[in-house]
């Protein structure tokens, strides 16, 4: 048989490629008729990878920065010779693998980055095999731009365009250069969050302030499921919020009259929370004064009367008069006969079986504004003078004064009375005198 082959020679390739050659050994008299090469990664798997007459075989698709072995045997007629001496190699590393993993995040990892969710896309991945070489980064393509970040394996995408849809792919570096290209996924950037609706007072009270904004009736509004957040500025200049929810409008209650209060408002739909409004300031308004009970009326001496009425303490600073008024008999609206600070007045120049109704408010004088607000109307007094007599003079109101010859009835209106009395008498008496007939 042929003699011992010396060990093999392993020149590495590129693309996983080696080559391994080899010279011929002693024959021992007899051609030799076949080689046989022996291959794997260690001498237990060692496996028969080529026979032949050549003395130079290449092994292809070998794994980056791996270690293997191989070992030679020579055949003749007379048999087979000894196996070389076994012969160790690596093969050099390459570039990265792809990126088989690309995807992503979802609403959460944006939530570290407030203020622009809509320009931001997070991006995460799994780490190839490095093939021997460790990885320094990544070239994230974008199809227009490309970047290159660190050996990490997310990634948060800025200054992007909101409500867009981009292809992404991304690449491994190592060393050696940069791995394949992974698959392009898509990815959309979420829409601009709204912007702040403007904000209202639609009516305003002493204690509350109903305050709208938007449009109610708005079918984008109801589309996106807007909701809300209006908040309140305290004392301490500090917003806090007092309503969060899909309404167009809310009453703000419980405040102090006449006092100004500051009010932002924020929108936020599926896209978001938007930024919050500039700074409205709405002021309530001053308290009317409260309604009066029924003022009592007393019965003077001569065709007089007094009429009384509790009283109210002045409003923050703001002095309380009063309006008195009176119906008179069938007359259909109320005159007024007195408006001052004093809480009675007396009435002079009555008629006797004459219906008079007395009623009262209060009427609140604002020192700063130079405005009267008037309260209610109180209940209205009835009150009938019972008997004649010689009128009083003094301080007294007098049916000379022009307020009381106002509540006297005309010569005019007199006769019409008596000419209505007579009309009403012949009526009644022709009924009686057709009823006699027809018996």
């Amino acid at each position: 048989p042929p003699g011992q082959c010396k060990a093999p020679c392993i020149s590495c390739m590129p693309d996983g490629c080696v080559s391994v050659s080899w010279e011929s050994p002693d024959s021992s008299g007899a051609d030799i008729s076949e080689y046989r090469l022996e291959w794997g990664e260690d001498e237990e798997s060692l496996e028969l990878i080529y026979h032949g007459t050549d003395t130079r075989f290449e092994i292809r698709d070998l794994l980056p920065a791996a270690q293997y072995c191989c070992r030679l045997q020579a055949f003749n007629q007379a048999g087979p010779g000894p196996y070389s001496e076994l012969v160790l190699c690596q093969t050099p590393a390459s570039a990265p693998d792809p990126v088989s993993t690309l995807c992503v995040l979802e609403e959460e990892p944006l939530d570290a980055y407030p203020d622009s969710p809509s320009a931001c896309l997070v991006l995460n991945w799994e780490e190839p095999c490095n093939n021997g070489s460790e990885i320094l980064g990544y070239n994230i393509d974008l199809g227009d731009t490309s970047i290159t970040v660190g050996n990490t394996t997310t990634h948060v995408m800025k200054d992007l365009l909101p409500e867009t849809t981009y292809r992404i792919r991304i690449q491994a570096i190592n060393e050696i250069g940069a791995g394949p290209f992974s698959q392009f996924i898509k990815a959309k950037t979420r829409p601009l969050p709204p912007l702040p609706p403007r904000l209202e007072c639609a009516a305003a009270g002493p204690q509350s302030l109903k305050l709208k904004w938007g449009d109610s009736n708005s079918k984008t509004h109801a589309a996106d499921d807007m909701v809300y957040t209006l908040q309140l500025e305290d004392r301490n200049k500090r917003f806090i919020s007092i309503y969060r929810g899909p309404s167009h409008t809310y009453k703000v209650q419980r405040l102090t009259e006449f006092t100004c209060y500051s009010f932002r408002i924020q929108a936020a739909s599926e896209a978001g929370e938007g930024p919050f409004s500039e700074t409205y300031t709405f002021s309530t308004t001053k308290s009317v004064p409260p309604t009066i009970k029924a003022p009592r009326v007393t019965q003077l001496e001569g065709n007089s009367c007094e009429i009384l009425w509790e009283t109210v303490p002045p409003m923050k600073g703001d002095p309380v008069n009063y309006i008195l008024q009176v119906l008179v008999g069938r007359e259909s609206e109320y005159k007024q006969v007195y408006k001052g600070e004093e809480a009675t007045f007396q009435i002079s120049g009555l008629q006797t079986n004459t219906d008079y109704r007395f009623r009262v408010c209060a009427c609140r004088r604002c020192l700063d504004t130079s405005q009267e607000l008037s309260g209610a109307f109180s209940p209205s007094a009835a009150f009938v003078l019972q008997r004649s007599e010689v009128m009083l003079t003094g301080d007294m109101g007098s049916l000379d004064d022009p307020k009381m010859k106002s509540m006297m009835p005309t010569d005019e209106q007199f006769a019409a009375i008596i000419v209505l009395g007579f009309a009403t008498l012949s009526i009644l008496f022709a009924f009686i005198l057709q009823y006699f007939l027809m018996k």
